[in-house]
C-alpha cells in the first residue's frame, strides 16, 4: 500500500505527500513510523527516536517534524496520547517504501498506540503500543 493511502484508509489526509509524517482529523492523530526504527519494550512494539531514530540533525529541522510535534501535542491533550499509526518500511530519507495501516482486528484486536513522551523542542517522542487486559 502506498504511504497516502495507508493514511486513508484510517481516515487522515495528508496535507504534503513528501513532507508529512503525520495528519489529523476531528477524531484523532496519525503518525508514520519507520518499521526498522522500532523495538520491543515488555513484549509489545515501542519507538522512542532518541533509541531507535537516526540521528536527529537529519530530521529536526524538517518540515514534518514540526508539524508532527503539533499533532503529538494535541494527541496528548485531546486524546490521552492515542494515536493512529501508520508503519512505512522504507528508509528515512530516502523512501517510504510500503506503508501499512495499523489496524485493531484479528491478532491486533485490543491494541492501541501511545505517546509516552514528547520534547516539543527538538521533536523527540515515544510512543508504545498498548494492549487491553482482561481484568
Amino acid at each position: 500500500m502506498q504511504f497516502v493511502e495507508a493514511f486513508e484508509r484510517l481516515g487522515y489526509s495528508v496535507e504534503a505527500p513528501r513532507q508529512d509524517w503525520s495528519a489529523a482529523n476531528e477524531h484523532g492523530v496519525c503518525i508514520s513510523l519507520w518499521k526498522k526504527e522500532m523495538g520491543v519494550q515488555d513484549g509489545l512494539m515501542w519507538m522512542d527516536t532518541r533509541v531507535h531514530a537516526d540521528p536527529i540533525e537529519n530530521w529536526a529541522d524538517k518540515p514534518g517534524n514540526r508539524k508532527r510535534i503539533r499533532h503529538l501535542r494535541r494527541a496528548i491533550d485531546e486524546f490521552d496520547g492515542r494515536v493512529d499509526v501508520v508503519i512505512v518500511s522504507g528508509e528515512p530519507g530516502v523512501s517510504y517504501g510500503t506503508a501499512q495501516p495499523w489496524l485493531a482486528e484479528g491478532g491486533r484486536a485490543g491494541t492501541w498506540w501511545q505517546v509516552l513522551d514528547l520534547d516539543e523542542e527538538s521533536g523527540h517522542f515515544e510512543v508504545i503500543l498498548r494492549h487491553a487486559t482482561a481484568d
